[in-house]
């Protein structure tokens, strides 16, 4: 019989967290742990499998071929962890959860943990609006949400928040010219707190700068700057094919870090406590 090796539960949820953030320090980040730490839990892991599972890429860290391969096994083990869990220790979690997020926070950070938060409460149904940050908190206000997640630019980025990542200059591929006089500037429409960080940043510096292009959606923005319309600032991880981003060279500003906060109305409900929870851990707790 072959010898059977039991891999650690908690060197997958690393692993698959490097793989979905691609880089050591910020899935440190997330999972609150150091850098070091993770490293050794790699290294590990690695050693368990016999395997090497990451190589440097252009974009940041990439899984190697068997990386790819335990990718599908660990995210397969780790829902059925979770759902097991979920069904075991809190069968009686039901109802629904109504959620305001932007909307390319939503789409690359809060639809995978969402999955994940389903799976192991497959009774609850999760209805997600995306909107701006501005039009998110007037609403919450209102009532509208259960859970609230949105960019804040003036509180303590250390202080609740979810989520945290630089934000970055970005343009089409080959598309900026740093001599340019003017600016032209891709962003959505008001009220827009990204738009106003770049036009603030601008005028920080005394840079000349002119709206090329104002588009209702976060598609619309990055399909213009694709095209070369002009440049816009994007948290970092939210780049996608045809938009890079810009670096030191580029004559522009420097950008702050967005962090995103978790807002919960106090009469909730069990089930919205218990996503707050969760997100609040796979997010990355303060950060």
């Amino acid at each position: 019989m072959p010898h059977r090796r039991n891999v650690d539960m908690d060197l997958l949820r690393s692993f698959v967290t490097i793989v979905e953030v691609k880089s050591f320090t910020r899935a440190a980040d997330r999972m609150l742990r150091t850098q070091s730490a993770i490293s050794l839990q790699m290294k590990r892991l690695e050693e368990q499998l016999g395997s090497r599972l990451f190589a440097r890429g252009g974009r940041g860290v990439e899984p190697t071929e068997a990386g790819v391969l335990l990718l599908g096994y660990a995210r397969r083990i780790l829902a059925a962890n979770d759902e097991l869990v979920g069904r075991m220790v809190e069968p009686q979690v039901d109802g629904a959860i109504s959620i305001g997020a932007p909307e390319d926070f939503s789409a690359e950070h809060l639809a995978p943990a969402l999955a994940r938060f389903s799976r192991a409460f497959p009774n609850v149904l999760l209805n997600v609006h995306c909107d701006l940050s501005a039009n998110l908190r007037q609403d919450f206000a209102k009532g509208a949400y259960d859970l609230m997640l949105a960019y804040d630019r003036d509180a303590d980025p250390a202080d609740g928040a979810v989520w945290r990542e630089p934000l970055v200059w970005v343009a089409g591929e080959g598309a900026w010219d740093p001599n340019e006089a003017v600016v032209p500037l891709v962003t959505a429409a008001e009220p827009s707190m990204l738009r106003r960080i770049a036009t603030e940043a601008l005028e920080s510096v005394q840079r000349p700068w002119r709206q090329a292009y104002m588009a209702s959606s976060r598609a619309g923005t990055l399909a213009a700057i694709s095209a070369g319309l002009g440049v816009g600032i994007l948290p970092r991880g939210s780049l996608v094919p045809g938009v890079v981003a810009l670096n030191g060279d580029s004559g522009l500003p420097m950008l702050p870090v967005a962090s995103v906060h978790l807002h919960q109305r106090p009469d909730c409900g069990l089930a919205a406590q218990r996503l707050a929870n969760f997100l609040d851990q796979v997010l990355g707790g303060k950060g």
